[in-house]
């Protein structure tokens, strides 16, 4: 179940935990979409980065979960946080190989600003959105 927080600047934040299963993409993009509806590039940023955050790290083993945070601020700007649970190194740097690697292309695209902060023991993959 979601939890929400007053946010000091008169502004909101959501987050959840979910299981780090693939069908669980789905359900980040819903709580994606249904926090922040005017912006509907969010929701695809979302299922990219749930995506990554099931396939390329710890999370996605047998038990693990993933984190989504959610702030809409009074300007209606928007930052979203994708906790994982650690992993590979190269995870968060845009890449093209024939395996894919495009997806943290299209974040930079979507977002106003992105970054990734942590390690292997664990990473937070956080976006920004304009008003």
């Amino acid at each position: 179940m979601p939890t929400a927080d007053n946010h000091p600047q008169n502004g909101y934040s959501w987050y959840r935990t979910f299981p780090g299963t693939p069908e669980q993409v789905c359900e980040a993009r819903r709580f994606v979409r249904a926090h922040l509806p005017h912006h509907p590039d969010a929701e695809l940023v979302a299922s990219e980065l749930a995506t990554n955050t099931v396939l390329h790290s710890e999370s996605g083993r047998p038990g693990g979960t993933f984190k989504v945070r959610i702030e809409l601020r009074a300007d209606d700007s928007a930052r979203m946080e994708f906790d994982d649970a650690g992993g590979p190194s190269e995870f968060g740097t845009p890449r093209h190989d024939r395996e894919g690697g495009r997806g943290l292309t299209l974040v930079q695209v979507l977002t106003t600003d992105w970054g990734v902060k942590g390690d292997a023991n664990g990473r937070t993959v956080w976006t920004e959105f304009s008003p």
